[in-house]
């Protein structure tokens, strides 16, 4: 019998010696592999050879580290890039109209120029600089609304009023353009608990979106849920309609619309301090923006 006891002991003694071995030879290969990967642009997960639960989920561990650490480098790599493109994009939109209002104050000041062609002139200028305000104050308002220094006055808003009210103003810019334009706004009033004031920015930028950088034909439909405006948008790809919120992201390459990037920004940032949620998509050629009501 105590053979017999010596012999399961002896055993259970080398199986235990001999899964020591296996994990230890088993943690030695993940640290060389984990050491691998840490050095390398691979998205090459940790896997095991072992089928003992911890060890199982300490490799599962390990790799929503590094699947969170290569997010976070990915983040980082994206949020480089936008600020380069920002830092170009603001220099080209503060020194276009600058150089222009320079140009034409050169002509009146080296020119013989008669009254008319001056008085001319000098409203270029000002239009020049009144562009530039413009942009100087859509900086100021979008870095006060990122930093979230604005106070929200709630209260009951009926969002058809809003609706309508902006698109009477938008109405005529449509018409020069030539846009074809359905709405749909129902009879009876929509009301939801937010800030009159700044949800009416949110529709002013969408809207004002549209007849500046669309084409064609717009359609706005507002229900309980969403306020959607859709144009037609054929040139736009995935691409730009994923980053068509981010800050300072124009379509237009040249920059020729004299566009600053900020007014969709505006609107997202807007509508999420409000409690609510705005999305972009491409849908058989049209370019379909939703606002999804804060309630």
């Amino acid at each position: 019998m105590l053979y017999f006891i010596i012999a399961i002991m002896s055993t259970l003694l080398l199986g235990l010696c001999a899964r020591l071995i296996f994990l230890k030879r088993e943690m030695r290969r993940l640290r060389r592999d984990l050491t691998e990967i840490m050095h390398l642009d691979t998205n090459i997960q940790l896997t095991s050879r072992s089928f003992d639960k911890e060890l199982l989920a300490f490799v599962a561990t390990v790799n929503e580290v590094l699947e969170k650490s290569r997010y976070n480098l990915f983040e980082k790599h994206r949020t480089e890039a936008a600020l380069k493109r920002a830092i170009t994009n603001i220099s080209h939109d503060l020194r276009t109209p600058l150089t222009s209002a320079r140009g034409y104050l050169q002509l009146i000041e080296s020119s013989d120029l008669d009254a008319e062609t001056k008085a001319q002139y000098l409203q270029v200028i000002q239009g020049r600089l009144e562009a530039l305000s413009g942009l100087m104050d859509s900086l100021f308002e979008f870095a006060r609304i990122s930093e979230g220094n604005i106070v929200l006055s709630l209260q009951k808003v009926d969002m058809t009023s809003v609706v309508r009210e902006v698109l009477s103003e938008a109405y005529p810019n449509f018409e020069k353009r030539g846009f074809e334009a359905a709405f749909t706004i129902p009879d009876t009033p929509i009301l939801c608990v937010t800030d009159a004031e700044l949800i009416t920015r949110v529709v002013q930028n969408l809207v004002k979106n549209v007849y500046v950088h669309g084409k064609s034909h717009v359609h706005v439909r507002l229900d309980d849920e969403v306020l959607e405006i859709a144009n037609w948008a054929d040139r736009l790809d995935s691409l730009d309609v994923d980053q068509i919120f981010d800050r300072f992201y124009t379509f237009d390459a040249s920059r020729s619309n004299k566009g600053t990037g900020l007014g969709l920004a505006i609107a997202k940032e807007l509508t999420q301090q409000l409690g609510g949620q705005i999305t972009a998509s491409k849908e058989d050629d049209m370019l379909v923006m939703r606002v999804f009501l804060p309630k």
